[in-house]
């Protein structure tokens, strides 16, 4: 499995310096400045620094600069880190490999792996480089638990590469990837609570939100982050298992798909 990630991982980085632009990267990045951007006009022109109760009692804090900025700059990672993870299979069929990648005997789950561990370098370039804009508009970070923080980063990236695997089998079975990737990036955008407290949408929303193991993820590291949090066994539990079971669909499904596929070759 781990010599399938290795190789994926060279090829894929080799690939991408040689034959594509870093046009996703860079357009990722200028979203992230915008985001930022509009998190500072609203906070110092808009609202003036001026939060109701509501807000410091469901963020935890009345940092809204803080806490917009976070889930801005966590929002575009995980857009990035699912779009170029969930598009590996689709993209081998385009460029017509994916026959030789089925008949190989190489690991799927391997394969999967490596093509992540290639792409957050890339999503992790943006988030630093949106990061370093951050602290420039006034992002402070003062009450940061970094056990916590290491520990949440790690379930975060779990839960973009579990909804990623779903997402590529989809993306493989239509044949599309633009209406797929960006209504889920919609939706979870909207539900799992980057840019706004959660605690503002109807009921059936937040529960709708809790599907997604983004969520509790982004919660937990939002929360190790902005106000210190301390991550317990028992907020893990929730991602762990979520993930697991979007990791074993999307896999199946893979299967599933990448088998018709095979059949009409």
């Amino acid at each position: 499995m781990w010599n399938t990630a290795i190789a994926t991982l060279i090829r894929n980085q080799k690939a991408n310096l040689r034959a594509y632009p870093w046009t996703f990267t860079l357009g990722h990045i200028i979203e992230g400045f915008y985001l930022v951007l509009i998190s500072y006009f609203t906070y110092v022109y808009l609202i003036q620094g001026d939060m109701d109760a509501k807000f410091v009692e469901y963020a935890g804090s009345d940092n809204y600069l803080a806490f917009a900025i976070i889930g801005g700059l966590l929002n575009v990672f995980s857009v990035s880190m699912m779009m170029n993870v969930s598009r590996a299979m689709i993209t081998e069929w385009r460029e017509g490999t994916l026959e030789s990648l089925l008949l190989s005997p190489s690991s799927r789950v391997g394969y999967f792996i490596g093509t992540a561990i290639q792409q957050l370098f890339r999503s992790g370039l943006v988030l630093l480089t949106v990061f370093s804009f951050g602290i420039l508009a006034g992002l402070r970070l003062s009450s940061i638990h970094f056990l916590s923080a290491v520990i949440g980063s790690l379930l975060y990236l779990l839960a973009c590469f579990a909804i990623a695997l779903v997402m590529g089998s989809v993306m493989l079975y239509t044949r599309d990837t633009f209406i797929v990737q960006n209504t889920l990036f919609a939706v979870t955008t909207l539900l799992c609570g980057f840019q706004f407290p959660r605690e503002y949408l109807p009921g059936p929303l937040q529960d709708a939100g809790e599907a997604f193991p983004l969520t509790p993820a982004l919660q937990l590291l939002r929360g190790a982050l902005l106000t210190g949090e301390v991550i317990r066994l028992t907020d893990i539990a929730p991602i762990l298992l979520l993930s697991a079971l979007y990791i074993a669909v999307g896999l199946w499904s893979n299967r599933r798909v990448e088998r018709r596929l095979f059949e009409r070759f």
